[in-house]
C-alpha cells in the first residue's frame, strides 16, 4: 500500500459520493497527484443488487466487489487521495484557509466535522421513490427491474409483467418481448376513458405489439424466493393471483443530495426531463467550481456513464485549478516586474 501523505488543510477536490462516478473521479485526481477526499455515505442506489451488467470486463459482477477493488487500487497505488465514511449535510462556497484568502468550498458532515477544498464534485447519485403497494419494497430489486438491459437477460424465458401505464410502457413491452413473448401490462386499476396523448400513444403501441392487459387493482406483491424460478406473485382485489418471473417498473427518481443542491443554488433540468443537475461539457454546474458526475447529472443512469462523468468532472476541476494558478502566477510576475 502506498504510504499516505500528510493531508493538507485545503485539498484540490472534495468528492461527495463513493460510487462509480466518485471513484473514477478520485482515480483521475490521483494520477496527477492532485489531492482529494472522497466522502462515502455507504448508501447506494443499487443496494441489494448482486450483479451489474453492460460494463466491459465486469459484466455480471458484484457491484460491492467492484467498489472494493476500485478503492483498493486507489489506496494501494496512490497517496494523494483519502477516503472518509461520512454523510455530508452542508456545503457552501466561501473564502477558506487560515486567513480566509482562498476562494473555495467548505463542507460539513453529520458529526460536525468541517473540510475545505478548492473544488467540489457532487457524485451523490440518485434514489428511487418506490410506490406504496404492499410487498413492492420486498421485491425491489430482486423481482422488480427498471432496466431490462441491466437485469432482464438472466431471467429470460419467463412470463413478464409491466407495471402501470406510462409514456414508456410500450418501450418496456418491446424490450420485454425480446426476452419472452408472454408480456402483460398490469395497469393497477381500470384504464381511464381519456388519457394524456403520450400515454394514449403508448397504450396503442403496446396493443399493436400484442401485449395483454390486466386492469385489476393490485393489493399485494409476494416474493416467492430469490430467483425468477420462484418469481413474484401479484394478488388482486378480484380474481386469481398471477405469478411472473419478474416485473418491469420505472418509479420516480430524485437526486439523493437535493439538500446540498439547494444550499449551493445549483440548476436542474425540469422534472419531466429527469430533474437532474445541469452541467456543461466538462461537467461543471452553473456555480463556478462545483462539478457533478454520475446519476445526478443524467437521465440514463448506467455505471459506465457514471465512470466517464467522474473522469470529466475531475479533468474539468483540474483544468480550472491550473487556469487559476496560471493567472495568479502571471499577476505575481507582472507585479514583480514593475
Amino acid at each position: 500500500m502506498a504510504a499516505a501523505a500528510l493531508r493538507p488543510q485545503i485539498v484540490d477536490g472534495l468528492i461527495i459520493g463513493g460510487g462509480p462516478a466518485g471513484l473514477n473521479c478520485a482515480l483521475t485526481f490521483a494520477r496527477l497527484q492532485s489531492t482529494a477526499i472522497v466522502f462515502d455515505s455507504s448508501t447506494y442506489r443499487n443496494e441489494g443488487v448482486k450483479h451489474m451488467h453492460t460494463v466491459a470486463t465486469r459484466d455480471h459482477f458484484d457491484p460491492q466487489e467492484f467498489r472494493r477493488i476500485a478503492r483498493d487500487q486507489i489506496e494501494s497505488r496512490y497517496k494523494s487521495v483519502w477516503f472518509e465514511k461520512a454523510i455530508i449535510t452542508h456545503a457552501a462556497k466561501k473564502l477558506i484557509g487560515p486567513d480566509g484568502k482562498y476562494e473555495g468550498f467548505q463542507i460539513k458532515d453529520d458529526q460536525g466535522r468541517t473540510f475545505e477544498g478548492k473544488k467540489l464534485i457532487l457524485a451523490t447519485g440518485s434514489k428511487d421513490v418506490l410506490p406504496n403497494i404492499p410487498g413492492y419494497k420486498d421485491n425491489w430489486p430482486s423481482h422488480i427491474y427498471q432496466c431490462l438491459a441491466c437485469d432482464g437477460y438472466e431471467q429470460r424465458g419467463t412470463p413478464i409483467g409491466v407495471l402501470d401505464l406510462q409514456p414508456w410502457t410500450s418501450h418496456f413491452v418491446h424490450m420485454a418481448q425480446q426476452l419472452d413473448d408472454r408480456v402483460t401490462v398490469f395497469t393497477n386499476g381500470p384504464i381511464p376513458a381519456t388519457l394524456p396523448p403520450p400515454i394514449e400513444r403508448s397504450l396503442k403501441i403496446s396493443k399493436v405489439f400484442g401485449a395483454k392487459f390486466d386492469e385489476r387493482k393490485i393489493i399485494r406483491m409476494v416474493n416467492n424466493g430469490p430467483s425468477y424460478v420462484e418469481g413474484i406473485t401479484l394478488e388482486f382485489e378480484l380474481g386469481e393471483p398471477v405469478t411472473l418471473g419478474f416485473v418491469v417498473d420505472k418509479p420516480p427518481v430524485v437526486n439523493r443530495a437535493q439538500d446540498l443542491i439547494d444550499q449551493l443554488g445549483l440548476e436542474t433540468v425540469p422534472l419531466e426531463q429527469g430533474g437532474h443537475l445541469k452541467v456543461n461539457s466538462m461537467n461543471e454546474t452553473n456555480v463556478r467550481g462545483v462539478f457533478a458526475a454520475g446519476d445526478t447529472t443524467v437521465m440514463m443512469k448506467q455505471v459506465v456513464i457514471a465512470m466517464a462523468d467522474g473522469l470529466k468532472a475531475a479533468a474539468g476541476a483540474g483544468m480550472q485549478i491550473a487556469e487559476e494558478r496560471t493567472k495568479e502566477a502571471l499577476k505575481t510576475f507582472e507585479n514583480g516586474s514593475e
